[in-house]
This record gives C-alpha cells, structure tokens and sequence, in this order.
C-alpha cells in the first residue's frame, strides 16, 4: 500500500486544530461571564483539560507502536466528535466542564496520532513535515479564534455545532485517505530491516534517550513562560491601561508571523539550518529576548515587538523538537515519543498560570520576566552542554 500522503495528514491537522482552537478563547469568557463561576474555578477547568490532554497524547503515543494506528485515530475522532455534540444541546454546569475535560483527552489523543503519522510521511524530509505541520496547526488557531470572535455572543452551542461538523469531516479524510501501512523508510539498508523485524522489544541507544528527555524538558518549561502570554500577560496589560482589544490584537500579529516563518522555513530553513540542533539553538534565543523586552514593556508597542520576537522563536523552535525526536527514535518506538514531544508541551500549559500567578503574588510582574528569560537561558546552556557533546555519538533512524 502507498505511504499516506502529506496533504492528506496537514487537511485532518488543520481541521482538528480549528475545532480545538474553539476551546480555550471561548471558556474563560463563557464561564466566568455567562455561567457566573470564579476565574479560580474556570483556571482548575482548564488545568483539567490539559491534563487530559497530557493522559491522551501519552496513551495514544504508546498504543500507535503496538496496534494499528488507523482505527485508534478514528477512534478518538469519533470520541471528540461526540463530546462536541454533546455541548451543541447541554452546555450548562456541570456538563461543561466533564465535557471539556472529555474534548482534552481526545485532542491530545488525535494531536499524538496525527504527529505520529508524520513520521510514516517518507517522501518528503521529517523536518518539512514537522514545520508544515505546525504550520497547519497555527493556520487552524489563527481560524479558529477569529470564528469564535465572529460567532459567540452568548450561546456556545452554534460554534461546537461547527466543531462538531469539522470533525465529521476530519474522520471522512481520515477514513478515506490513512488506511496505510506503515513501512519502513527505504533508505534503511536490508540488514536494519532485518533486526527491526526480528526484534519486538528494540532499544534505545541511551545517548538518543538523554538528548531526547533534554529537548522534552526543554519543551515543558519553555510552555510554562509561554502560557503566560495566554493568562497573565492580559493583566499586566490592564494595568497599564491597555485595553483589552489591544491584548487580543497581539494573537493576529502571533498567527500572521508563525506563517510568515513557518512559509519561510519551509523553502529556506533546510538551507539554513543544516543541522537541527542549531535551529533549536537559534530559535530559544529569540524566545529569551523576548521576555527580556517585557522587563522594560511599558507602552503597547514594546508589546507587539516582543509578540513578533516570541513568535519568531516558536516557530523556529517548537516544531523542530518533534522532528528531531522522529530523527532519533527507532521505527517501533516512534509513536511513544511522539506522544512524549506532545505530552511535555501539555504538562507545561497545564503548569503556567498556576506558576506565573505564584511568582506575580510573590513579587511581581517584571519578576516574572526576569525569571522567565533567566530559565530559558539556562536552558538554552544546558542543551548546548548536553546536545554538543553528544550529538557526534547519536544513532540516526530516519
């Protein structure tokens, strides 16, 4: 059977992230402004949904080396479909947030899948598939966000109708175009395929593992700074007397460069990054002076430069992360580290307004920048220490 087809993969991506992009801009507002509860409970809410999100990438991660990922992944469509459905006809309290909780666990479950069928994608490099990829995913939450901006007034029900529907097509895609096998990649010599068929309980070089985990806790603590763009960030705005439609502006300039960078990459970054673990290098760099900028932020357009400063640096770095632990992982254990590169991620979202909102009541604000862009650079440190020393002794599987 023919390997699946990338546009195929980037269709079922690009409507799953519009459908869960739905999620988070949406439950702030219409719980605590509609259904009348704390920002405290709402906050717990969306910890829950993330940490099923974490449950469902690192389940499905695990299951798609194991079993045959086609029938999982229509599985969990038909799950979040569902769970979707049910918020076009009850949304009140407590259905809400059990549903919400539901539509986490089977969008980290889909996320996991969908990355995990990248690195079945052979005809085109792993690092083009990881950068388009994420290129479809932001493309869905720039959509995603301005239909919620259009559609909610005060009834959530027509915009999970539209989720709802998203997904129905997603599993048609799905149905119609992922019944692949799953082969190896043909540039792998005869004796590779040989061991890989005759051992069912492969390894993982332990160098691969450490620079992997490295890059994974790397990933979780750069989302924990990040998330605060979603939560706390609006505040310290407010503060300053910046309305909040200027907060909300930033996520268009955010969208507009992830596909600015992420089209640019596309054509230029195989050329320019001629290895990955530079790209990496160089992306975190732009995510530290990012916060840095926030230390001295006191007029709106200190704000939108470090929005575009952040943005260049998560469209450098984050999809890369995924692409390199494709790269390193053995052919049987890809799905679980896929499902890994999407679970740390996760954890650090979960994490982020809870840390922030520790730091801010403990000191500040521009503490919190200071701090964020002081971890980052540790990071950034300690991959060079721990990559660059190692990188020479990696077994590559792709």
């Amino acid at each position: 059977m023919k390997e699946l087809k990338l546009r195929y993969l980037l269709l079922g991506a690009l409507m799953d992230s519009i459908g869960m992009s739905f999620v988070w801009p949406l439950t702030t507002v219409y719980m605590h402004n509609i259904l009348g509860h704390s920002l405290t409970i709402v906050g717990i809410v969306l910890m829950l949904n993330s940490v099923a999100s974490i449950i469902g990438s690192f389940v499905a991660g695990q299951l798609f080396d194991k079993y045959d990922g086609y029938y999982l992944l229509l599985g969990g469509i038909v799950f979040t479909a569902l769970s979707m459905f049910v918020l076009v006809f009850s949304n009140d309290w407590p259905v809400y947030p059990i549903m919400l909780v539901m539509i986490g666990l089977g969008t980290g479950w889909i996320m996991a899948f969908v990355n995990a069928l990248g690195t079945t994608v052979h005809s085109r490099d792993g690092r083009f598939v990881f950068n388009m990829l994420y290129f479809v995913q932001n493309l869905g939450v720039m959509v995603g966000t301005a239909i919620v901006g259009i559609m909610f007034k005060d009834n959530v029900a027509p915009l999970f109708a539209v989720s709802t529907a998203l997904y129905v097509l997603f599993f048609v895609v799905a149905v119609t175009n992922y019944h692949v096998k799953r082969e190896l990649p043909k540039r792998q010599n005869q004796m590779d395929q040989n061991a890989q068929a005759a051992s069912k309980t492969e390894k993982l070089p332990r160098i691969n593992a450490l620079v992997m985990y490295t890059l994974f806790i790397s990933l979780f603590l750069i989302w924990i700074f990040y998330q605060q763009w979603n939560s706390n960030i609006s505040v310290y705005m407010l503060s300053l007397h910046i309305p909040l439609k200027d907060y909300s502006f930033l996520w268009t300039v955010n969208g507009f460069f992830i596909l600015i960078v992420q089209a640019f990459l596309s054509w230029k970054g195989g050329k320019m990054f001629k290895d990955p673990f530079h790209q990496v290098y160089f992306g975190m760099l732009f995510l530290i002076a990012s916060y840095v900028i926030l230390v001295f932020a006191t007029q709106y357009i200190a704000f939108v430069f470090a929005m575009i400063i952040l943005t260049i640096g998560e469209a450098i770095t984050f999809p890369q992360i995924p692409a390199i632990a494709n790269l390193l992982s053995p052919y049987s254990m890809k799905g679980r580290y896929q499902g890994l590169a999407s679970s740390f991620p996760s954890a650090g979202r979960a994490l982020g307004p809870l840390v922030g909102s520790l730091i801010i009541d403990t000191f500040s604000f521009v503490s919190l920048f200071v701090v964020a862009a002081v971890i980052i650079a540790l990071i950034l440190f300690v991959n060079i220490a721990v990559i660059e020393r190692s990188k020479h002794e990696l077994t590559e599987y792709n």
